[in-house]
């Protein structure tokens, strides 16, 4: 067994194996992959694994990294191999890092108008070339988001709800759905799905209703809130500081090698460590600065912050969090959405915020077979 690896191995040989699908998260400092089937109409689990990514760098375990596709492919078989995985229908996360989630506003037109429009709009919003990244875009409904702030009067003087359009742009690197793409490849896999890790969040943590939520992604790297309204992205922000980040301050602070303060964190939490606690601090402040500002912009009460990434398991996070915001704050429970065995409860429900992505894509992935 990897010493970098953790893995619940379930079912296997009594299940078959045509109908299983993957859910694939390649993060930055860790690769989860659940295997689901569908069996009278329900998710089961197979088996899940996570592989730490750092060893692969001569890096520590939770340190971030950006590896070359040999050696992603090089753990992801790794994985595989102790997970036991035999699916080979997949769903791949595509990084928030390398996309772009935004609302922008048009002139109410046509869709075909709207068509022409928006790639000539995404030019202000996007920092790269045009030609480097996808686009794909979406027209949110008027009725729902129209603020006073959209609404301009008509010649009559009455407020013209029909004067403005938001649309959801989303763009995503090129380069970085090639890099999945190649690492599909050399696993044999056949990828049927590659989604924003966003949209795989929302679909294995939120509810469905018109409620304004957000999900708080504590990752190795960044951090990323997303705030949902009326089942809608409406805010995509990132803040470059994330779990790795505490473990440095704790490190630094105890005067330890990175790899000890991982597991000083892991083993002790947050209470104790007021280096690593000005880290969080600060990620929680910046999100609750975006939370405030979206409330106030259209009078909307956010009332449930839903976290997830390896961040959020760390002990004492919620309640931190919670002292930060004027909202619920629950950790992600993706592994409620499938069916598993009963005396893997505990452990699931403490691996969830890891395994939402990766949850979300193999739900996604069992509605097209």
């Amino acid at each position: 067994m990897l010493e970098n690896f953790s893995v619940g191995k379930l079912f296997g040989s009594f299940l078959s194996k045509e109908q299983s699908v993957l859910g694939i998260d390649i993060g930055s400092s860790s690769i989860k992959v659940v295997q689901l089937k569908k069996k009278k109409g329900k998710a089961i689990l197979e088996t899940y694994g996570e592989l730490s990514l750092g060893p692969y760098a001569e890096l520590s375990i939770g340190q971030a990294t950006i590896l070359s596709t040999e050696k992603t492919i090089e753990a992801m078989k790794d994985l595989f191999r102790e997970a036991n995985v035999t699916a080979k229908i997949a769903a791949v996360a595509l990084p928030l890092r390398s996309s772009l989630l935004k609302v922008i506003e048009l002139p109410s037109s046509k869709d075909e108008q709207i068509n022409r429009m928006v790639p000539i709009e995404a030019r202000k919003h996007i920092p790269v070339p045009i030609s480097e990244v996808t686009l794909d875009w979406w027209a949110i409904p008027k009725k729902d988001f129209q603020t006073p702030e959209m609404v301009s009067p008509d010649a009559s003087g009455q407020p013209n709800m029909s004067s403005k359009t938001e649309i959801l742009l989303v763009a995503i690197h090129k380069a970085a759905v090639k890099k999945q793409q190649d690492v599909v490849a050399g696993m044999g896999l056949d990828a049927r799905t590659y989604e924003i890790e966003t949209f795989s969040s929302i679909r294995s943590v939120l509810s469905r209703d018109i409620s304004a939520m957000a999900i708080l992604d504590v990752g190795a790297g960044t951090s990323k809130l997303t705030i949902i309204d009326y089942g809608v992205v409406r805010v995509s922000h990132v803040i470059n500081k994330g779990a790795q980040d505490v473990t440095v301050a704790i490190a630094t602070a105890s005067g330890i090698p990175f790899a000890d303060a991982e597991k000083k964190k892991r083993k002790e939490g947050l209470a104790e460590q007021a280096s690593a606690g000005s880290i969080l601090d600060y990620i929680l402040f910046e999100a609750n600065a975006v939370i405030e500002e979206y409330q106030k912009a259209h009078a909307r009460l956010i009332n449930k912050i839903v976290c997830t990434g390896g961040g959020a398991v760390m002990q004492g996070f919620v309640q931190i969090a919670q002292k930060h915001f004027q909202a619920e704050v629950t950790l992600g429970a993706p592994f409620t959405r499938i069916e598993a065995p009963a005396f893997l409860t505990d452990i699931l429900t403490q691996a969830g915020p890891e395994f939402a992505v990766a949850i979300g894509l193999a739900l996604h992935e069992l509605e097209e077979v």
